[in-house]
């Protein structure tokens, strides 16, 4: 098992390696494009959409892998009832997106850049994450992170046009090429999955039991995306658009970094819906190495993103000089933050969504407490003390968390499951 999970896990690296060369160009590019003020506004508003986004399909997503894991003819049935939700959040939360971001950016961003943008990350961008979990079912991994990467490499294509542009017309254009970027993901997407899973367009009705648990998972998507993206949009509140950028720009390729943990994780993420079932020690010895590699990664590209942090400056420009000066900080997080997200994908697999949802609104009770206390004295320094607080709880938290369930499991399936091997 160690041995497929190993390919796996390397082909999609490889594909999570093009996404991490596609965001980093994404991101310098933006950062060219838009001056600190107002890419910090832009930031916050897109981390909204991004949260909000989580919500489209009601977790279908989940429930689909969970049940359907080797199974197409579950797949399917599950998208028949998850392609219709995800359409009809989608247009719900754009409503309810509008007026938030209108109020988070002091309306520095126009009606239709919002909406726009409200477009891509709540309807187009959660139709493609289904497909990818449709593939994820059939343990195409590799081919279901190439499809979510697919509209994000056609961003950076949008972004060029836009330089030949006065700078107040740069955000708007870009807003309407990234939402084309997003249809077109979609439907390439669709035309990938209808190759290796039946799907229909015939709607089905979901059952009170498929909507309890996606909701479950819906409601642990949205606290898991927080810790990663209210820091963004509390920036431009507490500190101002002009610092907000600064500090979004440094914290965009931190989370970069941890691209190799999620690519193992979502490689690994299938066994361990099976194995969760009735193979306690198979399981243990899995999530074992998965936290040790993922502490070892977090440890090494932090190390990596300190000594590497002066030529930032010269990749951004000097407009982003203050971001190098601070990477030497945000780097101590990247071993916090890769257990973290491993200690919330075992406990999604060991079907215990909420307990995840437990620890992550602990870590952004103190994600926000921190930046309360800390940014209007210190500033940008004292957001970035506020994220190394919040995710050194949440990383150690979530460990006592998964150990309890393996605990358990063990408990539950007795003697018989000493017997699993690798």
């Amino acid at each position: 098992m160690i041995g497929k999970l190993a390919r796996s896990s390397l082909q999609t690296t490889a594909v999570l390696a093009l996404r991490l060369a596609t965001q980093a160009a994404t991101l310098v590019l933006l950062t060219r494009l838009l001056q600190p003020a107002l890419y910090g506004h832009y930031a916050a508003a897109a981390s909204l959409a991004v949260v909000l986004g989580m919500l489209s399909s009601l977790g279908s997503g989940y429930v689909l892998l969970s049940r359907a894991s080797g199974n197409l003819a579950r797949a399917a049935d599950t998208w028949r009832y998850a392609w219709p939700l995800t359409l009809a959040m989608g247009v719900v939360l754009i409503l309810i997106y509008l007026p938030i971001a209108l109020w988070l950016t002091d309306a520095q961003l126009s009606l239709s850049t919002l909406l726009w943008l409200g477009c891509t990350e709540l309807l187009a961008t959660p139709f493609t994450l289904l497909a990818s979990f449709v593939l994820q079912s059939s343990e195409r991994v590799p081919l279901s992170q190439l499809v979510q990467w697919l509209p994000l490499g056609l961003r950076v294509a949008a972004v060029l046009p836009c330089f030949a542009l006065p700078l107040e017309a740069r955000l708007p254009c870009y807003v309407v090429l990234q939402w084309s970027a997003g249809v077109i993901g979609v439907l390439v997407a669709w035309r990938i999955v209808r190759r290796h899973v039946p799907l229909t367009w015939q709607p089905r009705k979901p059952s009170g039991e498929e909507l309890r648990l996606g909701a479950s998972y819906a409601a642990m998507l949205l606290v898991a995306a927080n810790p990663s993206e209210l820091d963004k949009m509390a920036a431009v509140r507490l500190v101002g658009g002009p610092s907000a950028g600064i500090y979004t720009a440094g914290s965009r390729i931190m989370g970069a970094l941890v691209m190799p943990v999620l690519a193992m994780l979502l490689a690994a993420q299938p066994r361990l819906f099976r194995h969760a079932r009735d193979q306690a020690v198979t399981m243990r010895k899995l999530v074992l190495v998965l936290f040790g590699v993922a502490l070892a990664w977090g440890i090494v590209s932090g190390a990596a993103l300190a000594i590497a942090s002066p030529w930032l400056t010269w990749i951004f420009g000097n407009d982003y000089a203050r971001t190098a000066h601070l990477m030497p900080w945000m780097a101590i997080t990247a071993p916090f933050l890769s257990v973290r997200l491993a200690a919330g994908s075992v406990l999604v697999a060991t079907g215990h969504p909420l307990e995840r949802v437990g620890f992550e609104l602990g870590g952004i009770a103190c994600l926000l407490g921190g930046m309360l206390a800390f940014a209007p004295g210190y500033g940008v320094i004292g957001l970035v003390a506020a994220v190394i607080v919040a995710e050194l709880a949440m990383g150690i938290v979530g460990v006592l968390m998964v150990l309890r369930q393996l605990n358990r499991l063990k408990a539950v399936n007795g003697p018989e499951s000493a017997r699993a091997t690798l």
